[in-house]
């Protein structure tokens, strides 16, 4: 079974993504330069959306190169001299490597280590449950004599349960972590409309300046645009199911990732422009079976607003039109739910007849049509 989410939101001008030279990102798309938020950004900002973490609050992981720093503080909490945890902690930077015979970023000039700069090499997603079980694997083997690299070498960590592992995946080189197939797949927004790029030209000004000096203590510039982005997000879940392997915990997890999608915003430049804009079009689509279908190509050719309709209602009929095409040509074989709400009103024939209210009803809707098939 799979879940889709589209979203149509207009954003009132922002960066809320940038590029390498600090302009907000962008790609062509139907022969047209077009608005993009990247899916890693907006990944990151549905896995600390508060409605995600809060609602899985006991069922999360850490990202990080610290995992060797977690551990060796463990063992000195323990009760393990410093020379042991130090020596732990050194060789853990080992674990997810990216190349053999690295020197360990730890060691200082005397071959000390710092028990607060462990670091593997690469970040990892790991769990609480994770440290704890490596703790106590390296403090039972643990002896005078002990090798440690040895033990370190040997430690095998079992798949982890963390709902946000399991949604998003993970890789590592690594023989101790588990890679995981993430159950979800995000695309990158791109904007229903043809993108205009514009500069934000600004100065700071020294509050005491006196009167008879003039001038700016510093002046720059800031990219910046005003998109309507077409999102789109897939959700496997017979892998969710093989990720996680507990009915309530995986709907629970499906309830979060939809809540934290429509609530999630970006944070780039949000001090200077404030684009907090809701989705204004949701579409949920819950298929038995079938393959999934981006609507993407709603807006290959950029969508304009009229004089009586908004680039918002273009964009949600152009979106409802298309889906009445590709169902004509491909059929709702395997279709079980696929509700839809709408903010701003707009003229709806293909996805009219399951229109609800509430984002929370469209949620509902969602989680009802997964638990009773």
């Amino acid at each position: 079974m799979k879940v889709e989410l589209h979203l149509v939101q207009n954003f009132s001008p922002a960066c809320l993504n940038r590029d390498d030279t600090n302009s907000p990102k962008d790609c062509e798309f139907g022969g047209y330069r077009r608005a993009r938020i990247s899916s890693q950004c907006l990944k990151r900002a549905i896995r600390w959306d508060p409605a995600f973490r809060e609602t899985l609050a006991d069922h999360l992981s850490i990202r990080s190169r610290r995992f060797p720093t977690a551990v060796a503080q463990n063992l000195g909490n323990i009760g393990v001299s410093e020379e042991q945890a130090s020596a732990v902690g050194a060789a853990l930077e080992s674990i997810a490597r990216r190349q053999t015979g690295a020197q360990s970023p730890a060691a200082s000039a005397s071959g000390q280590y710092d028990l607060s700069i462990f670091r593997t090499p690469q970040s990892v997603f790991y769990t609480d449950k994770e440290v704890q079980l490596c703790t106590e694997k390296i403090q039972s083997e643990l002896s005078d004599k002990a090798d440690i690299p040895k033990i370190v070498q040997g430690l095998r960590f079992p798949t982890p349960r963390s709902a946000d592992i399991a949604m998003f995946g993970r890789m590592v080189t690594s023989n101790a972590f588990e890679n995981i197939d993430g159950a979800c797949q995000v695309a990158h927004a791109i904007s229903t409309n043809q993108v205009s790029m514009e500069t934000d030209y600004f100065t700071a000004v020294d509050d005491l300046q006196p009167d008879d000096e003039s001038g700016a203590d510093m002046i720059g510039i800031v990219g910046f645009n005003s998109s309507c982005f077409y999102r789109y997000s897939l959700i496997d879940m017979s892998v969710l199911h093989q990720n996680i392997d507990d009915q309530e915990l995986e709907l629970l997890t499906l309830r979060a990732f939809l809540k934290a999608s429509i609530a999630a915003i970006p944070s780039g430049k949000q001090n200077s422009m404030a684009a907090y804009n809701p989705p204004e079009a949701m579409l949920a689509v819950v298929r038995s079976g079938g393959s999934p279908v981006s609507l993407a190509n709603a807006f290959a050719r950029p969508v304009r607003p009229s004089r009586d309709r908004s680039l918002i209602q273009t964009s949600v009929e152009a979106l409802d039109e298309y889906w009445g095409q590709i169902t004509k040509v491909y059929g709702e074989d395997g279709l079980i739910a696929r509700p839809i709400c709408l903010v701003t009103p707009a003229n709806l024939d293909a996805l009219g007849d399951q229109r609800v209210e509430t984002a929370g009803d469209l949620i509902d809707s969602v989680l009802a049509a997964v638990e009773d098939n």
